[in-house]
C-alpha cells in the first residue's frame, strides 16, 4: 500500500477472557513466589518443575501469560502464552512490557490477600519482564531471572528489592554475554544481587531451577 492507502492509530480496547493459573491454593503462607514462564509456554511449565520444591508455607502463584499465542504441532494448534511482543530484526516492540506487568500487578493484588513478601522467578520471556513486574507490586523483596536479560532501561530499579540472575553460558537463545553487561549495569547503580553462571543451554533443566532455587 502507498503512503497514502496506510495510517497509524492508537485505541485501548478492554478483552475479556478466562485465564488459566496454576496455584497451591497455600491457605496459610508466609511468603509468595511467583513463577513467569517463558515465550510460547504456559505456566503449568514453571509449576511442575518448581511448587514441589519449594517450602509448605508458600502460596505458589504460575499464571499463563495474557496474551494468547498459538504454537502449531503436527496438524493442530495448541494455545501457549507470551507476555510481550518484540521484533528483535527492527529492534522494537509490538506491545512492551507494560500491559502484561499491569496485569499481574492487579492479579497479585487478589490472590495474595495477606500481602505476603513477594519473589518473582522468570525464566527467559518471563525474566525479562519480572524487574517490572517488581516495580509495579510493592510486596516484592526478590526478583530471579534466568536465562533473560534485565534491560536497565526498561525498569526502575528499587533500592528494597534483591535483584538476581542464573543464567547458562551454553544459553544458544538469550545471549550470557549480553545478559552479563546488563546486570552489571544495574550493579554498577547500587542495585542489589548477583550474577550466576552454570554450564547450560537455555532449556529450563533440573540444575537451573535448583541454582534459583538457592537465592528464594
Amino acid at each position: 500500500p502507498s503512503m497514502k492507502e496506510k495510517m497509524k492509530i492508537s485505541k485501548t480496547y478492554p478483552i475479556k477472557h478466562a485465564h488459566d493459573i496454576y496455584t497451591n491454593n497455600a491457605e496459610v503462607y508466609e511468603k509468595v513466589v511467583l513463577l513467569l514462564h517463558g515465550f510460547q509456554l504456559n505456566g503449568h511449565f514453571m509449576y511442575k518443575r518448581f511448587e514441589k520444591l519449594l517450602p509448605k508455607d508458600t502460596l505458589v502463584i504460575a499464571p499463563n501469560a495474557p496474551f494468547v499465542v498459538p504454537l502449531k504441532k503436527d496438524n493442530a494448534w495448541e494455545p501457549r502464552y507470551g507476555w510481550y511482543f518484540y521484533d528483535p530484526n527492527k529492534k522494537s516492540f509490538y506491545i512492551n512490557y507494560e500491559p502484561a506487568a499491569l496485569w499481574l500487578s492487579e492479579l497479585m493484588q487478589d490472590l495474595n490477600y495477606k500481602s505476603k513478601p513477594l519473589t518473582i522467578i522468570g525464566y527467559s520471556q518471563g525474566g525479562f519482564i519480572a524487574p517490572k513486574v517488581a516495580e509495579l507490586i510493592k510486596q516484592t523483596e526478590k526478583v530471579i531471572g534466568i536465562n533473560a536479560i534485565f534491560r536497565s532501561e526498561r525498569f526502575s530499579i528499587r533500592d528494597d528489592v534483591t535483584y538476581s540472575q542464573v543464567h547458562g553460558t551454553e544459553d544458544s537463545i538469550v545471549s550470557f554475554g549480553d545478559a552479563r553487561l546488563e546486570f552489571n549495569k544495574i550493579k554498577a547503580t547500587g542495585a542489589n544481587g548477583d550474577f550466576f553462571e552454570l554450564k547450560e543451554d537455555h532449556f529450563l533443566n533440573r540444575n537451573l531451577v535448583r541454582e534459583a532455587l538457592n537465592l528464594v
